[in-house]
């Protein structure tokens, strides 16, 4: 039996048919391709997005403020914007009690640069307009030797005027709620003997008025410090005192009262 032949296929219907296959082909790749991209693109963008966890001041702080959990909050921003010294919230108890070495406003990041630092240039802690001025105050006068950095204190004076009647010495405010910036100790002989005295060095943070008022008191007398709550800003407004303010009042002597007046014809006699 005979088969029937098979017509021929076209050469040119086949180059048809195959460069349609293969348009396809290319246009699937290049749909990959670009999906692809796509992809890539857009994973950079959000490693590059990605919040990271940091931790800001809920108000505004000043120089001083202690590290702690009532004044920040932890937040997050996005990676390219955070400071490489931010501090990460997982870290922040490590900070606590630490104080701030530069004031901060609210919202803004918390940095390791903030914070007080030992090797930060001395003069750039100082107010403007300030002077720091050390002095010495009496080992027993000055809280035992507790005094620290970034306290407050009012710094009294003992001495005696050159108008004033008598010998009796005075002590008074001379300082309400000054900073203190740093302190140390430093040992005397006294005069005339061998027996050693240490005393206490304080540096305050004073105008230069105040400055010269604290070297005046301290030629003429004896400085006391006397250590004020950190929550305490109200000035100090006591009155100067001698002994005799000290002194208790003397009761009357009850078998000799005072003078008794009796009145005669409507006139006053004793």
């Amino acid at each position: 039996m005979k088969l029937p032949k098979l017509p021929q296929l076209n050469r040119s219907w086949l180059m048809f048919v195959g460069a349609i296959v293969l348009g396809i082909v290319a246009t699937g790749l290049s749909h990959k391709y670009l999906k692809d991209q796509r992809i890539q693109i857009e994973t950079q963008l959000h490693g590059q997005d990605k919040p990271l966890r940091v931790v800001i001041a809920t108000r505004d702080l000043s120089r001083g403020t202690r590290i702690d959990p009532a004044v920040f909050a932890p937040s997050k921003m996005p990676s390219q914007y955070v400071h490489p010294s931010a501090i990460d919230p997982r870290h922040f108890r490590e900070y606590l009690g630490q104080k701030l070495g530069a004031p901060i406003k609210k919202g803004e990041v918390l940095l390791a640069l903030h914070l007080e630092s030992t090797t930060a240039v001395f003069s750039s802690t100082l107010e403007n307009g300030n002077r720091a001025l050390t002095t010495e105050v009496d080992e027993v006068n000055s809280i035992s030797g507790m005094l620290r950095p970034s306290d407050h204190i009012d710094l009294m004076a003992t001495a005696h005027g050159s108008s004033s009647k008598g010998n009796t010495d005075t002590t008074f405010t001379l300082l309400s709620n000054v900073e203190v910036l740093a302190t140390g100790q430093v040992t005397h002989k006294s005069d005339g003997t061998n027996q050693p005295h240490t005393y206490t060095t304080i540096t305050l943070s004073v105008s230069p008025e105040d400055a010269e008022r604290i070297v005046v008191a301290k030629d003429s007398g004896k400085l006391t410090a006397v250590l004020r709550s950190p929550d305490d800003s109200k000035p100090n407004t006591t009155t100067a005192m001698n002994i005799d303010d000290v002194l208790p009042k003397k009761p009357r002597d009850a078998k000799h009262p005072g003078p008794v007046q009796y009145i005669v014809g409507g006139g006053g006699r004793t």
